[in-house]
């Protein structure tokens, strides 16, 4: 029997409430890690996350703007050069908002506190502050990457006419099925909810790197997405193609460099696909100490795989689609190049503290002015003629949203 609590009368005649018991004054804190996607901010336009630093008087909402590339497949030949002839440079734009945010922790009766318990809270309200503001601004970024753009995705709630708006592009999107094919266009666009879409893919007994599980295949044809610009079913560069997140240089020729966020449970089925673990932890040579994927060090950053970075983000656990029939899961995966998202800043986390020595309160803040969203700018295959009817107005600018099973 456990000597606490201590049952009436007590023990040996000692009334119950003159056993003591000890305080521990150190606490265990909450732990939550995040995914530090401040890696991939920079102030520069090819940069994943594009940061802008907003002054006074510039406005509530600031616009991204977007310059189209010439023409260079009709140049003017020969005796053809006229003033008539000259193109005219296309500029398109998005706007971002930006919001004003706070977090307040409150500590009444301090001095009561000091003499009552060994607990010493005031030391620990500045880290927290500083913790809830950085993984406000993972979990901004992600919902701007996913549920704050296309809510219904999460929600299953039923569209409105089209799916164009509700659903991410269908050339922004890689959506395999059971039979190890892409969901057509037709499919795609055809006014039935999202998780009816993914009554489609396999069950997660069944997810294979064959069928709907994430798997080498789908990161290349995520790879030939983003350099074709479009899916395959349409011309080559009926929409922007995504540039690069980073560039380097191998005997001359670009390597082209791109980053995967992937949910955690959708890697067993990359790592049991034969194709990916025979060039990658299966081979005898390592090739790179630093990006070959391996399995042993249980690194969040998977590895490289054909130029794209793979990194396992528990972020995405909450972005998990169930399908209509409730037997399937899809994870939320997101493939990212640059300009995939901006982020600006017209006041960074100021973090302070206010005493009351009337109420003895301690009130601990932390206030910012910042706006992001995922940057999409007009479609080039919504205005061409023999487009499907309904297609998306605006396309991501360097996101490709990655659905699989798991």
């Amino acid at each position: 029997m456990a000597l606490y609590p201590v049952p009436a009368p007590g023990y040996n005649g000692i009334n119950q409430n003159l056993f003591p018991f000890d305080v521990v004054s150190p606490v265990f804190k909450e732990w939550v890690q995040i995914t530090p996607l401040f890696q991939l901010m920079g102030k520069e336009p090819s940069r994943p996350i594009v940061r802008k630093i907003l002054g006074r008087g510039e406005g509530l909402q600031y616009r991204m703007s977007k310059l189209q590339a010439l023409d260079y497949k009709n140049p003017i030949v020969n005796f053809d050069q006229r003033r008539g002839n000259a193109q005219q440079q296309q500029v398109d734009y998005d706007a971002v908002s930006v919001n004003f945010k706070s977090f307040l922790v409150q500590i009444k009766g301090y001095d009561i506190l000091d003499y009552g318990t060994p607990i010493d809270l005031p030391p620990y309200a500045r880290q927290q502050l500083v913790e809830a503001f950085s993984r406000c601004l993972n979990y901004d970024l992600f919902n701007a990457m996913t549920s704050t753009a296309y809510p219904a995705l999460t929600t299953g709630s039923a569209l409105t006419g089209n799916v164009a708006g509700h659903f991410p592009a269908y050339d922004r999107v890689v959506f395999p099925v059971a039979a190890g094919t892409l969901l057509a266009r037709a499919a795609y666009q055809a006014n039935g909810t999202f998780p009816t879409l993914v009554n489609g893919m396999q069950t997660s007994a069944n997810t294979a790197p064959a069928g709907s599980g994430l798997s080498a295949k789908h990161l290349e044809t995520l790879k030939q997405y983003a350099e074709r610009g479009n899916a395959a079913d349409i011309a080559v560069n009926s929409e922007y193609a995504i540039r690069p997140a980073y560039i380097k240089s191998k005997a001359g020729w670009p390597m082209n460099k791109y980053i995967y966020l992937a949910h955690p449970q959708t890697l067993p089925s990359l790592f049991a696909d034969p194709l990916f673990a025979n060039s990658t932890f299966n081979r005898g040579t390592v090739i790179d100490q630093e990006n070959t994927p391996q399995t042993l060090n249980g690194a969040d950053y998977i590895g490289e795989y054909r130029g794209i970075e793979i990194y396992s983000c528990r972020d995405l656990y909450q972005y998990a689609i169930t399908s209509a029939d409730g037997t399937k899961q899809a994870a939320w995966n997101l493939f990212m190049g640059a300009g995939a998202l901006s982020i600006g800043w017209a006041e960074e986390p100021q973090i302070g503290m206010e005493n009351d020595l009337v109420e003895r309160i301690q009130l601990y803040f932390g206030h910012e002015f910042r706006g992001q969203k995922m940057l999409q700018f007009k479609s080039l295959y919504a205005s061409q003629a023999g487009a499907v009817v309904g297609s998306n107005t605006v396309v991501e600018q360097g996101i490709i949203h990655s659905f699989v099973s798991f």
